[in-house]
């Protein structure tokens, strides 16, 4: 997994910013954090890219960024350098385990899952 720091527009309401590959979902992901509440949590403002293969291609979370980031040119190639540089990369026994209980939880929440 890659996650690059995107520094915000001047004038955003916003704590900071994020993107990267995530190689287990296959897919780039990005977010935007508030500015923390009065109990110091920040909260996202914007998180996509948390289900498998959402976000396909680096430019598809680099738009989801630009209203609130300064993008700079480079960062779709290192996006992609990222995605490349585990290509060979398989799942280990946590991660297959993820997968299939994430599996279950969606035949759950589809209706498809057989009732114990």
């Amino acid at each position: 997994m890659s996650r690059h720091k995107v520094p915000l527009r001047d004038g955003i309401a916003a704590a900071s910013a994020y993107v990267g590959w995530d190689r287990p979902l296959q897919t780039y992901f990005a977010q935007v954090l508030s500015l923390p509440d009065e109990d110091g949590e920040e909260i996202e403002l914007v998180w996509v890219g948390t289900a498998f293969g959402e976000l396909p291609r680096a430019v598809d979370a680099i738009r989801v960024l630009e209203p609130y980031c300064q993008i700079d040119a480079s960062l779709a190639a290192q996006l992609e350098i990222d995605r490349m540089a585990c290509l060979a990369t398989r799942d280990g026994p946590n991660q297959l385990e993820a997968k299939a209980f994430m599996a279950r939880l969606r035949q759950i929440k589809d209706g498809s899952a057989p009732e114990a």
